[in-house]
């Protein structure tokens, strides 16, 4: 973990981003890069002189309470990189995290306030979906660090490295692994008009329990050698409902999941699970993609 990105905007709405942010950097001794992007818009029937000038007004402006807030949330953070840009919040956040090759990127919760945004989503919405880092999104006020983490996992490879992420990002914090095992109605209906009965049914679903047990029990082993063991548990339901009933403990302070699929095609849509987290999970929501930079 070398650079930690703080994408901030509005304040007090975003001393928590910049919290969490300084307090990540602050553990892994990265740089913290806490970026305020001015959206200025084209002005309407402003003479360039006037455009110029508001600009800078609005550039000083942010500059001050940047500076403030930094000054009041990440003072113990020896090496501290601020920045005001202009333009189009998502893209330039995007584009600054590659440039800048940020390790994570810490936003809040934006709402879809907008026709366009409920459309083409909020900025954190189009940030998950293009950045190349993990994004971890912000939802509750800071009151302590992170004690308790839930990872949702699967036996894929992708999970694999999301789950090492996750712990090298949080070395001495509790994992709660949970694998969600589920048959979609749909395979259910092929499966029946294929001539497979209830039993032929209940044997394929055993055998997705069995196998999600065994991969746990792996991670179980991998786990007792961390300073905070944690625990795995396989659970029975709906994914993205399962999960996010998984928030609903206030002991949970992260949800961390997988943004979905891989392919170019999650630049155009976020995966079922990871919208509906980003949209009612209680905890704050952590999207990995380890090792995924172009």
């Amino acid at each position: 973990m070398h650079n930690v990105l703080a994408a901030v905007n509005h304040f007090p709405q975003d001393e928590p981003v910049l919290a969490r942010a300084a307090e990540i950097a602050g553990a892994h001794r990265a740089t913290l890069t806490v970026v305020h992007v001015i959206d200025i818009g084209t002005g309407g029937d402003l003479t360039p002189t006037e455009s110029t000038l508001i600009q800078r007004q609005a550039w000083l402006a942010a500059q001050e309470k940047v500076e403030a807030m930094v000054a009041q949330q990440a003072a113990n953070i020896a090496k501290i990189d601020m920045r005001i840009e202009t333009g189009s919040p998502a893209l330039r956040l995007i584009e600054l995290g590659t440039e800048i090759g940020a390790d994570l990127i810490v936003m809040r919760a934006h709402q879809r306030d907008s026709i366009i945004e409920k459309i083409v989503g909020s900025t954190t919405d189009r940030v998950v979906r293009a950045a190349a880092a993990p994004v971890l999104v912000v939802k509750r006020p800071v009151v302590q660090p992170y004690q308790r983490i839930v990872v949702a996992t699967d036996t894929s490879d992708r999970s694999a490295a999301g789950v090492s992420f996750v712990a090298e990002l949080f070395p001495r914090v509790a994992l709660h692994l949970v694998h969600v095992v589920h048959v979609p109605p749909q395979f259910e209906e092929v499966m029946i008009r294929a001539g497979c009965g209830q039993a032929r049914l209940t044997a394929y679903r055993d055998a997705l329990i069995s196998k999600a047990k065994a991969h746990m029990r792996e991670w179980a082993a991998r786990l007792a050698k961390r300073p905070r063991q944690g625990v795995t548990r396989v659970m029975k339901g709906v994914p993205a409902t399962t999960l996010s009933r998984a928030t609903w403990n206030p002991q949970v302070d992260l949800m961390a999941l997988g943004a979905g699929d891989t392919s170019l095609i999650r630049r155009a849509l976020l995966g079922s699970v990871t919208r509906r987290l980003l949209r009612d999970a209680a905890c704050d929501v952590l999207i990995y993609r380890p090792q995924t930079r172009d």
